[in-house]
């Protein structure tokens, strides 16, 4: 599949008019936990409801059907048994509406029947030009433009917001998955802008999102999660993916690595998993990074998105802690990152600008009694030296000698040099607000060694794709 106009997928995040299909006046359903979403003061579009039980829901005017609705409607959120779900598409097709989602399951994940259901709404759907999200799904949220079919009250699941430095957008076959990752990435404080819910996939699927994201200007890292694709579906995906992850990284977590997992996969949303072997090598050759799970991709995803990719694998790790310095080097090493020492001209003039307690090798350790200014002295010599392509840096806040202008000196070598920069600091409160400040400057911070060493990872694997046409250089995840 070759990426043309994306204007059909866009009204899913840019409806200025939504109709709710199956609201409810009834206490914590799910047509009534949709319409309160689109209630809140951040949609400015209009919300209209449909169910022939009601005049009104929540003071949101009521209609039997969709065509009692004298306005236009862009979007039709589906939330009504799957048995009747063909005659709401008869009614949205009527309509003229070009796109829906339907959060019902019931479908082709229960068997048979639900799936000739499933082949009928598509039928409709496909004479009549209506795009689909779903089934079997939570929908869309959008940070910009407040869209939010999640049917999951906000006390519950809590919602992600925007950032100003770098944003994240995810798909998931899961809803269960995209609900979870909404709630979490609320707490991390990490910026998303878009969270995606697929189902069933019956129409809408990678191919098409991983398309509009590539384009998508408040996305700066495309993360995906699968159960599987089938052979048509999966082959034009990677082929898709090769034409985008030169200029906008894509992260995968895929689950079905067993058989077990597999057999759940095909009941779950009704995908096949296929052979993980055949995945992985097509992963790779598209330059899509596959990793093991959403602790490690929002890790990886965050430096990606902050930082620019790295040229190269060379790691230098400057800390004012011995401890922190040996455990986040065992973590680079682990992982096939090159931990080169200083060339004895650098290290010479390190010697000159650093007291002679101080470690001069790789880590270098500016001990404890540090200020900022050891720090500047090593960012000086070794940036200028060219010996390296990425900066670990573990910034130890505990000791008082250390003060807040470390992550100024921090953000302004990174800008300086273009090369991308990663902080380790382990702590507790004070050590947490640093770290917030430090990523509001646009500089990845982690709480663990292993944490950090991964995000350099995550930059070195997009760096050699990014730049492997120029350089010629085999992927790193490809050493032994």
């Amino acid at each position: 599949m070759s990426c043309g106009s994306t204007k059909s997928i866009d009204i899913f995040f840019t409806a200025k008019s939504v109709a709710i299909y199956g609201a409810s006046a009834s206490q914590n359903s799910v047509g009534q936990a949709i319409i309160q979403n689109f209630i809140k003061p951040q949609y400015t579009g209009k919300v209209y409801a449909v169910n022939p039980k009601y005049n009104q829901v929540l003071g949101v005017p009521c209609y039997p059907t969709l065509q009692d609705i004298e306005e236009e409607v862009d979007l039709v959120v589906v939330a009504v048994p799957a048995r009747i779900t063909p005659r709401v598409f008869e009614d949205i097709a009527a309509k003229k509406i070009k796109a829906a989602i339907i959060i019902s399951g019931g479908f082709s994940e229960t068997g048979k029947i639900g799936a000739e259901l499933e082949d009928e709404v598509v039928a409709i759907a496909k004479k009549h030009d209506i795009r689909v999200i779903g089934p079997n799904c939570v929908g869309v949220v959008d940070t910009h433009s407040h869209i939010d079919t999640f049917f999951l009250p906000e006390y519950r699941c809590g919602r992600p917001k925007p950032s100003n430095v770098a944003n994240i957008s995810l798909v998931s076959q899961s809803g269960a998955f995209a609900a979870a990752i909404s709630d979490w990435t609320a707490e991390l404080g990490l910026g998303i802008s878009k969270l995606i819910s697929l189902g069933n996939k019956c129409d809408v699927d990678d191919d098409d999102l991983l398309c509009y994201l590539a384009e998508d200007s408040t996305t700066q890292v495309i993360c995906f999660y699968t159960e599987g694709y089938d052979e048509s579906k999966g082959r034009s995906f990677f082929d898709t993916a090769k034409t985008v992850t030169p200029n906008k990284p894509i992260l995968v977590v895929k689950s079905g690595r067993g058989q077990k997992a597999r057999a759940a996969a095909s009941s779950h949303t009704g995908s096949l998993a296929g052979s993980d072997k055949v995945a992985n090598a097509a992963y790779m050759q598209s330059g899509v990074i596959r990793v093991d799970n959403f602790e490690h991709m929002f890790d990886a995803a965050k430096a990606l998105a902050m930082q620019p990719p790295a040229k190269g694998d060379r790691v230098l790790m400057i800390t004012n802690g011995g401890g922190l310095g040996v455990m986040t080097t065992d973590a680079l090493e682990a992982l096939n990152l090159a931990i080169p020492s200083p060339s004895a001209e650098l290290e010479n003039k390190l010697h000159q600008n650093l007291p002679a307690y101080c470690a001069v090798g790789n880590p270098i350790d500016v001990v404890g009694d540090t200020d900022a200014s050891r720090y500047d002295a090593v960012f000086k010599e070794a940036i200028a030296s060219g010996e390296y392509d990425m900066f670990v840096v573990g910034m130890l806040l505990q000791t008082p000698s250390l003060g807040m202008d470390i992550t100024n000196v921090i953000a302004n070598y990174q800008r300086q040099s273009g090369l991308p920069f990663i902080v380790v600091s382990m702590g507790g409160g004070f050590t947490t607000k640093a770290g917030e400040i430090m990523e509001l400057m646009g500089v990845p911070t982690y709480a663990t060694g292993e944490k950090a060493a991964l995000a350099a990872k995550a930059l070195a694997q997009y760096g050699e794709i990014k730049y492997r046409d120029k350089f010629n250089k085999t992927l790193i995840s490809d050493k032994p």
